[in-house]
């Protein structure tokens, strides 16, 4: 069997809907999904050098930001969750546009540790995120929801 990536993806995602419709009782359990998380390549992709060095202050505006496969992904979320639009705690935490205007979130060419010194040019990290950081700031969201949902009261 040949498959895309987002193929799969949205077979799994349909796989994971079902599973929770049958097994997971939602009255008892918040169930949450997080959209995709973006990457700042510029120049190309990780494997045709494309780099994020010098980022050094969040972008201003999300004008520029155009990448099919993080729409994609995110709308086979939606799409997926839709299915389950009869159960209230089930959620999307949107992270996308957010995390879009970090581009300087990254760990760029230092993500090889202390004392390693900075990577080469071509070889940048322009998808995960440094810490503390972005993700701590999706940490927030995740609790600033629960306790509007009114758990930790």
């Amino acid at each position: 069997m040949t498959m895309d990536v987002l193929t799969a993806f949205e077979r799994s995602m349909k796989t994971v809907m079902e599973w929770i419709s049958k097994e997971v009782n939602t009255e008892k359990t918040h169930v949450f999904f997080r959209s995709y998380s973006p990457v700042h390549f510029r120049g190309g992709t990780w494997q045709t050098g494309g780099h994020c060095h010098l980022e050094t202050k969040p972008a201003v505006s999300p004008a520029g930001f155009h990448d099919p496969h993080l729409q994609s992904s995110n709308h086979i979320i939606s799409k997926a969750l839709e299915k389950l639009h009869d159960r209230t705690n089930v959620q999307l935490l949107n992270i996308t546009f957010l995390s879009q205007l970090r581009k300087d979130g990254h760990s760029s060419l230092y993500y090889l540790g202390n004392g390693s010194g900075p990577a080469a040019i071509h070889r940048q990290d322009c998808s995960h995120w440094c810490l503390p950081g972005v993700p701590d700031t999706w940490n927030e969201l995740l609790y600033a929801t629960l306790i509007a949902r009114g758990y930790g009261d």
